[in-house]
């Protein structure tokens, strides 16, 4: 059985989806040890999210230049050090952040048990994620099993303050989205983490809702996926708004609260909508790795479209983003879930902390 925590380390340093899955952990510790002081180390990119989550306490930056490199390693092993950390829960271990956990001196250290560097951690879950099993928030949480905490559950936590919500949604109102209308939203990239339907099916989506049904839509995109958004605007009729690399994330949250339903690929904006309570509707590949089962919106299978259940060993091989299993989604399915989801009840959104 673990010590108590009162002073916990999480570290997750990889990307915005696999962050956001992973801050239900936060919540779980701040259940089961009142009063625990909870930090995390991430990346520049997702340090956003984190700082509206109202359990964690601080957040640590590694992608700086002051931890770059060998002396920057050992500056960030200095820092955790002297914060005294008695627990540290690696999120997705690598052999470099197993070593800082064992240099800072942290006597609980947490991580799977199926790698060679997981001696280096005093508490092992012994999870095969790959086979997908179980969701990947869920994957995260049974790492608390070590320190005994048992069914935890997932839940995510938001907060943004009416001044940050103010400034987004005027700044939403100048770049053009109605203010009571409810937009579909349209996310046509993946930041290479899955395989992508197919660039002129969401133009042919888009000109159906928008010059058809005349539906406001919305095009974003990360500021690497400028070029890709407008390439797909190109290919419509009726040329909707785009917001690719125009939205920080407090921007794109605020716009998600009013979405009528966000439709993207498997990516990290599918989950913060699904964070914020938006409705959605995702694409999948039947890849094991890729799969809904872990990696879809957590809670919303049902809104998953994928062209067939089995495993495709095909386009599992295949070194393209796009494969012919993701093409053979149609506009016309794409359609009725987004018509099946604004006639629906809106889901329940994360809890906002005033």
């Amino acid at each position: 059985m673990a010590a108590a925590i009162n002073n916990v380390l999480l570290v997750r340093t990889d990307r915005l989806g696999d962050v956001i899955l992973s801050t239900p952990v936060a919540t779980a510790l701040k259940k089961h040890f009142p009063g625990c002081r909870v930090t995390f180390l991430a990346r520049r990119e997702t340090r956003p999210i984190l700082e509206c989550h109202p359990h964690i306490d601080e957040v640590i930056t590694a992608d700086v230049p002051e931890f770059a490199g060998a002396r920057g390693f050992f500056r960030l092993v200095a820092l955790l050090r002297k914060k005294s950390f008695d627990a540290i829960i690696l999120l997705h271990p690598s052999f470099a952040l197993a070593c800082l956990a064992f240099l800072a001196r942290i006597p609980q250290r947490l991580g799977t048990g199926y790698r060679f560097y997981s001696a280096f951690f005093t508490h092992r879950v012994f999870d095969h994620r790959k086979t997908a099993q179980f969701h990947e928030a869920e994957y995260n949480l049974r790492l608390l099993k070590a320190i005994g905490i048992e069914n935890a559950h997932v839940e995510f936590h938001y907060f943004l303050s009416q001044n940050d919500r103010r400034s987004s949604i005027a700044k939403l109102a100048e770049l053009g989205i109605k203010v009571d209308g409810r937009p579909i939203i349209l996310h046509v990239g993946s930041g290479g983490s899955a395989r992508d339907w197919p660039l002129e099916n969401f133009a042919a989506l888009a000109d159906a809702l928008d010059v058809e049904e005349h539906r406001q839509v919305v095009f974003t995109g990360g500021p690497g996926e400028v070029d890709l958004v407008a390439s797909v605007i190109n290919k419509t009729r009726a040329k909707p708004l785009n917001l690719a690399g125009r939205l920080t994330i407090e921007d794109l949250m605020v716009l998600l609260e009013r979405a009528a339903v966000f439709v993207s690929n498997s990516t990290g904006p599918l989950h913060l909508a699904v964070m914020v309570g938006a409705p959605v509707g995702a694409f999948y590949p039947p890849i094991l790795v890729c799969r809904p089962e872990r990696w879809g919106p957590y809670g919303r299978r049902a809104d998953v479209l994928m062209s067939q259940q089995e495993e495709c060993f095909r386009c599992r091989k295949t070194a393209e983003k796009q494969c012919a299993c993701m093409a053979a989604i149609t506009v016309q399915q794409a359609l009725e879930k987004i018509h099946e989801k604004i006639g629906a009840p809106q889901p329940a959104p994360a809890l906002q902390h005033e």
